[in-house]
């Protein structure tokens, strides 16, 4: 993947981990703290696999990509 579009496609990946987080406050506000307390855990797993399967191979192509928001 050429350098333009694998910052593009970090910065699609970077807005679907906000949007985790975004649903993560919703589901917090609205569920019992054990029901919580497992959608955090799916939630942070989804994370970071897509941190280490996506974009760990995206910065191993394109380190200088690695911390790039602004």
């Amino acid at each position: 993947m050429d350098a333009k579009s694998a910052a593009s496609f970090i910065q699609h990946v970077e807005r679907v981990i906000e949007e985790l987080s975004l649903a993560l406050t919703l589901a917090k506000e609205a569920s019992p703290a054990d029901e919580f307390l497992r959608l955090k855990t799916s939630v942070g797993d989804i994370i970071a696999r897509i941190d280490t399967m996506l974009q760990g191979n995206i910065y191993k192509d394109h380190p200088g990509l690695d911390g790039m928001k602004d």
